[in-house]
């Protein structure tokens, strides 16, 4: 699958848990659940592709994270894997730095 792909079906579910988010009751934490396995089971994706989706991912995590229905498990789950995405794009990110070490 080609990047421009991947980052397509990656930016599409994140529009559509960021639409479907406001629609969650206050109680209903086996949807939120179910977002964020979503978004977890996309990693490999996003990690390939982290400089185009990383600003969409992080908005999804807050999102979540801010909904009334997010437990603190949930929390907890969120915080881990916006560590492994801030951790990817760090990575990431220091490779495509000039200034790096390495990199020049």
């Amino acid at each position: 699958m080609n990047a421009e792909s991947i980052v397509g079906i990656v930016n599409n579910v994140v529009d559509m848990a960021q639409r479907f988010l406001p629609l969650i009751h206050k109680g209903d934490t086996k949807s939120i659940d179910t977002i964020i396995d979503t978004i977890q089971s996309m990693a490999p994706l996003i990690t390939d592709q982290i400089g185009d989706t990383y600003t969409g991912v992080k908005n999804i995590i807050d999102a979540v994270g801010s909904h009334p229905a997010t437990t603190e498990d949930q929390l907890a789950s969120l915080a881990a894997f916006s560590a492994k995405v801030d951790a990817d794009w760090n990575a990431i990110e220091g490779k495509l730095d000039p200034d790096s070490p390495g990199n020049g």
